[in-house]
């Protein structure tokens, strides 16, 4: 029994020292951007849609409602999102920078806004390194600055610190793997934000994450669990024309 012990001890060491050799050294941050270019360039899917639950926290982490969220993607730069049914008017539309929201079929909002989760897990993958570099420069990464970690037992690259540091904001990546598993940030406030990507499993030739949970100040307030994931050859460009997107559905 101790050396069968023992056995499973040095196999969970392995995989672990195995994982975290991964993480090769680096300078900065745009050459682990280029790592994740490069692994998948021509293979990670361009067209995404799903059905998401989910899910809003209270203060003290109680769930207090759950909806559904009908989204597609069209990479890079482009994120539909319904509210409660496919053919709703009410959601929010990302495109090319810019976010624009809807309620009763009419748009209420339209701002500026790089959309960093949607450029750190998807659209780092379709476009030129040095836009995805500028972008996150934008919302507020030093690229200069990275260090290797471990997390969930896996070795990863932290870009925008050179040590740990929960001040500032920082994007984790899976160091083998090549995708974002976490990211900090500060809100309004000095409100520490964090979200995870977790559970990664394979979509086509890339990865998907089919749970996402956000946190402010180490508090759950939503989290997100897809379902019917599926990655589309085509996908109708209505549904991300800002004019269009409350009369279309997928």
């Amino acid at each position: 029994m101790k050396k069968l012990t023992a056995s499973i001890a040095t196999l969970f060491l392995t995989v672990s020292l195995t994982n975290i050799t991964f993480c090769q050294e680096v300078k900065n941050g745009v050459e682990v951007l280029q790592k994740m270019y490069e692994r998948y360039e021509g293979k990670w899917y361009k067209n995404f849609t799903f059905t998401q639950e989910t899910i809003f926290y209270g203060q003290n982490e109680e769930v207090v409602r759950t909806q559904v969220w009908y989204e597609a993607m069209a990479l890079p730069g482009q994120l539909a999102i319904k509210f409660d049914t496919k053919d709703s008017g009410n959601g929010i539309l990302f495109k090319n920078g810019m976010q624009y929201g809807y309620a009763n079929g009419q748009q209420i909002q339209k701002m500026q806004r790089v959309h960093d989760l949607l450029v750190l897990g998807f659209d780092v993958y379709h476009q030129r390194i040095d836009s995805t570099a500028n972008q996150l420069t934008q919302n507020g990464y030093d690229l200069e600055k990275v260090y290797m970690d471990e997390w969930q037992g896996r070795g990863v690259y932290v870009v925008g610190v050179h040590k740990a540091d929960a001040t500032k904001p920082q994007f984790w990546i899976d160091a083998e793997r090549l995708v974002f598993v976490r990211n900090i940030t500060i809100g309004r406030g000095g409100i520490i934000q964090e979200v995870q990507f977790n559970n990664y499993e394979k979509l086509g030739e890339g990865w998907v994450a089919p749970e996402v949970i956000f946190k402010a100040n180490g508090q759950i307030g939503l989290l997100e669990r897809y379902s019917e994931m599926d990655i589309p050859l085509e996908l109708n460009m209505d549904i991300f024309n800002p004019e269009k997107f409350t009369k279309t559905e997928w």
